[in-house]
């Protein structure tokens, strides 16, 4: 199990590098333009996607930043937002790595921004971390497509390939 969350945390890192390239073309107007995506726009996006690593990396860890909401804009500029986002990618990479092999069969009790307790297996959170970030690429790789750039492929074949 390992190895396995080890991989995606890698593949993390590769696609959202490559997402960032090609949203660094965006003017600045475009990078906060209202789209009507679930987080508004490219920025409101990628911010989202920095929180909940935020987020769940607390819960794992026990430390770090905690945001105060979903839809909170840590970073209001493009390149700050860019240099967290390598460095959260960094840290995920360093958290999976540092935990022993046990840790991947067993529970996290973790509570919501809400304060609500709740249980589940550890390496499904990871799971959920992962696709999560799937998720919202997703969306952030329409977005841009909508400005006329050519967003670059991401998908988990391309990494396996490339490696």
């Amino acid at each position: 199990m390992k190895a396995h969350f080890e991989r995606f945390a890698r593949y993390n890192r590769w696609a959202n590098r490559r997402l960032y390239a090609v949203a660094a073309q965006l003017t600045d107007a475009q990078y906060r333009e209202d789209r009507s995506a679930f987080f508004r726009s490219v920025r409101g996006t990628l911010n989202h996607l920095l929180v909940a690593d935020r987020v769940w990396l607390r819960r794992i860890e026990g430390s770090g930043p905690l945001p105060s909401a979903l839809d909170e804009i840590l970073h209001d500029g493009f390149d700050e937002l860019r240099a967290a986002r390598e460095a959260e990618d960094e840290r995920l990479i360093r958290v999976v790595a540092a935990q022993e092999e046990d840790r991947f069969g067993s529970d996290l009790h973790y509570h919501s921004l809400a304060g609500q307790a709740f249980t589940m297996p550890f390496s499904a959170v990871l799971t959920h971390l992962f696709n999560h970030q799937t998720h919202h690429r997703g969306q952030a790789h329409t977005l841009l497509t909508q400005f006329g750039l050519a967003a670059p492929s991401i998908d988990f074949a391309y990494f396996l390939l490339e490696k």
